[in-house]
């Protein structure tokens, strides 16, 4: 598959996974652990998405788009950086997992220009719901249908440009900091098993209320420990 035709691929998943995350359906196609993996997929390798949306799906567990909430667009960072560590890896003697980890380190921050879109797209679409409401008035459902739609175009071109960010900033970090790898360790897959469930475990402790919670976290804690003593 050529970078035109990666490219694309990787933009209609954005589009559809931005479409997703509050304009339309939301089938929970734009969580990370759903749309990474998707994205590998149609790039021709699956494992790379998986390992990455797990991570950043375990990162944010806590930050979803409800409501007023807009926080950080994990969707087009997880569908970015699968593009970039498919695509734009070197081969040996850089290691595929380190590969992984610098492309989501030199995307991640650009996340949250997302943030930056988001509301830019529902400024817009205040605009559109007012000349929605005179087409009402005025019994010009026509247009009322096409103002519907095209609030929802505003979503999917801000997705886009999410991820046309997320891709130039992300290509420019991995083209520096790559020599790095080349010569660094070899082998990160010890460090790599207690990052990931360090990060989902730091991500829930951060919405836990710990006046209230901490006691039974620590009694649940022990618990589990205690059986596991006596299983053993």
């Amino acid at each position: 598959m050529t970078i035109g035709s990666s490219l694309c691929t990787a933009a209609a998943v954005s589009l559809l996974a931005g479409l997703d995350r509050t304009a339309v359906l939301q089938l929970m196609i734009s969580r990370p652990i759903v749309a990474a993996p998707l994205a590998g997929w149609l790039l021709g390798n699956a494992a790379i998405g998986l390992e990455i949306g797990a991570f950043l799906e375990l990162l944010w567990l806590g930050r979803i788009p409800v409501g007023a909430s807009i926080p950080p667009d994990d969707t087009q960072v997880a569908i970015g950086c699968t593009f970039l560590a498919i695509t734009q890896y070197p081969g040996p003697p850089v290691p595929a997992t380190a590969f992984s980890i610098l492309c989501l380190l030199a995307a991640l921050p650009f996340g949250r220009i997302g943030g930056f879109f988001d509301r830019l797209a529902r400024r817009r679409n205040e605009c559109l719901w007012m000349r929605a409401q005179q087409a009402l008035d005025e019994q010009r459902y026509g247009v009322v249908n096409w103002l519907h739609l095209q609030g929802a175009l505003h979503f999917g071109m801000a997705s886009l440009l999410t991820l046309g960010v997320v891709l130039l900033g992300g290509f420019v970090g991995i083209r520096v900091f790559t020599p790095v790898l080349a010569s660094g360790p070899t082998d990160i897959s010890p460090w790599l098993r207690m990052a990931v469930p360090l990060a989902g475990i730091a991500a829930c402790l951060g919405t836990v209320n710990f006046r209230k919670s901490a006691c039974f976290y620590v009694l649940s804690f022990m618990v589990v420990y205690s059986l596991l003593l006596v299983s053993g």
